[in-house]
């Protein structure tokens, strides 16, 4: 069986980029059959370039027009679009062949696995808050581009049992959040390329990240601030300079609503609580 794939939107060399591979590189798994957006109402997949003003109104008519379709998104950095199947720009020509296997063994098969998109790590992202105790570390990202700050969170967090990984710009830290699981993740507003709020609508949209609470770290914490964060869904919000009270307060607020205030399990993992956390 071959499945129908719609290109919605793309630019031309994206569009060339995918016809190239799946006419010259077929994949050996699945076959796919390319077809253009004004066929895309039989499609089985759409391919559409989510950083474009029109992205939102192609998506939607797509989805009234074939309710069934499954979304795969193209954008600069792979965290645009409501869809769980993301590539980033750079990335289609070694991607789209991947990513188009996971849609089909996942929506179509029915067969859950590794892929591009959801990498090992995403898969055990929501079993790891299921599972009874372990010993295994409580883990952070700290998403910086003051190397002075993430050296600071870096010396909080292990003070309180937590270890962590940086990052000093949204690209970076995309990388990271695919291919590992974090308990907690820390995000500057304010960064090159895509902002803290692009990556946090990025966790909170993706199927297997969603949980993960998320803390941003702003100079400004000011109504029109705290608006744009919870629209992007964090948990909570830090103004920076963070006073440590608030800062240890505020790990330990998210990390018991996210273990479901289950505190042995989080002694369990190495968590020691802040004499004046509250």
């Amino acid at each position: 069986m071959a499945y129908k794939v719609a290109l919605c939107g793309l630019t031309v060399r994206d569009q060339r980029l995918i016809e190239i591979v799946l006419s010259r590189a077929p994949n050996p798994k699945h076959a796919f059959q390319i077809c253009q957006a004004n066929l895309a109402a039989s499609a089985d997949i759409a391919i559409v370039d989510a950083s474009t003003k029109q992205a939102d109104t192609i998506i939607a008519e797509l989805q009234t027009l074939n309710p069934d379709v499954v979304l795969v998104c193209v954008s600069d950095l792979g965290m645009s679009g409501n869809s769980r199947y993301r590539i980033d720009r750079r990335s289609v020509l070694l991607k789209v062949n991947r990513v188009l296997d996971e849609v089909v063994e996942n929506e179509f098969l029915k067969q859950p696995q590794a892929g591009p998109g959801r990498p090992p790590a995403q898969i055990a992202d929501r079993e790891a808050t299921e599972q009874p105790a372990t010993a295994q570390p409580l883990r952070a990202l700290v998403v910086d581009d003051s190397q002075t700050i993430r050296e600071q969170l870096l010396v909080a967090l292990e003070s309180l049992g937590v270890q962590s990984d940086q990052a000093d710009c949204a690209e970076s830290a995309l990388r990271l959040l695919q291919s590992n699981n974090y308990d907690l993740v820390f995000l500057d507003v304010v960064m090159p390329g895509a902002d803290g709020y692009e990556v946090c609508r990025w966790i909170k949209t993706d199927a297997y990240k969603r949980s993960v609470p998320v803390l941003m770290l702003t100079s400004s914490a000011s109504p029109f601030d705290r608006a744009r964060g919870a629209l992007a869904g964090c948990d909570s919000y830090l103004a920076k300079p963070v006073t440590w009270g608030t800062f240890f307060g505020a790990i330990d607020q998210v990390l018991l609503k996210h273990f479901k205030g289950d505190r042995e399990r989080l002694s369990a993992r190495g968590y020691r609580e802040a004499s004046f956390a509250a």
